[in-house]
């Protein structure tokens, strides 16, 4: 009777531990996104993708679109979000400010053209460099995009033209937005990434400096996910290999690689530059 007795507590044991394992991997998580493009885009990009993670992983996960760079910078950085798209500068805010996370994959796309940064004009326009710029004006994207903020901002002030020798500027919220400013005219220059640039190649625009090499866009997730889970994420990443799930993220987008806090060097050194200034 004690040997059934004790058989019986050791199987409820093992029944509530396999329930609640189950309870742990089935819940929701949420994947957010900074509003790089419209919504729309951005679930049509990025739903495939959640699709694949679900399958492999067994969890559901909602895609959370967050109004601006800075809340999703402090909806991640605050543990509100289990996996989130960065690129460079959140990705050192977040874990510089707040800790918490960790790398999944970084993006991998046909010449690193998610990577590079150039600066564009009107192809008609006169001027041939960074230095022709003073007294012109100039388009940034979001104060926190690295591609079209920080890498911009620094290359015009290390080229002779800090923001106070331009006639104005201003921040137009997007990659997209920059290009379109300066094709209408409201702006003489802009910086954006390359692969932003040749969605606009039949346009009359032009490269006036660049390519330049910035750090990688990634994925993240919360550090306490449990290690499981964070395993289970990171090898479906890194074995993706569906071209119906990469292009949709990016045409030219190959697969995921492996990633570490050291390829984001680069951004926190401008970054500090530019907000000493």
């Amino acid at each position: 009777m004690k040997e059934r007795t004790r058989l019986a507590g050791i199987l409820l044991v093992l029944i509530m531990l396999s329930l609640s394992s189950r309870v742990a991997v089935a819940r929701e998580l949420i994947f957010s996104i900074h509003p790089f493009a419209n919504p729309a885009t951005i679930y049509r990009s990025f739903q495939p993708l959640v699709e694949y993670l679900e399958k492999t992983t067994g969890t559901t996960i909602t895609i959370k679109i967050a109004p601006s760079y800075i809340a999703h910078v402090l909806m991640v950085g605050r543990g509100k979000a289990d996996i989130a798209f960065v690129g460079p500068s959140p990705y050192v805010r977040i874990k510089d400010k707040f800790g918490g996370i960790e790398l999944l994959g970084q993006f991998k796309m046909r010449d690193d053209i998610n990577d590079k940064v150039v600066i564009v004009c009107r192809d008609t326009a006169s001027i041939t460099s960074i230095a022709d710029l003073a007294g012109k004006t100039f388009a940034f994207g979001d104060h926190q995009s690295f591609g079209s903020h920080y890498l911009p901002r620094w290359l015009l002030d290390t080229n002779g033209v800090p923001v106070k020798n331009l006639i104005t500027y201003d921040f137009v919220k997007s990659h997209d937005n920059v290009v379109l400013s300066v094709l209408h005219g409201d702006f003489a220059a802009g910086g954006v990434r390359l692969d932003i640039y040749r969605k606009y190649a039949d346009r009359p625009l032009r490269i006036l400096a660049g390519p330049f090499p910035i750090p990688p866009h990634a994925l993240v997730c919360r550090k306490d996910l449990g290690q499981a889970l964070k395993d289970a994420l990171r090898q479906s990443l890194l074995s993706l290999r569906d071209p119906a799930v990469l292009e949709s993220i990016n045409p030219a987008m190959l697969r995921f690689e492996e990633v570490a806090d050291g390829d984001f060097d680069q951004a926190r050194t401008i970054m500090n530059y530019i907000e000493a200034r």
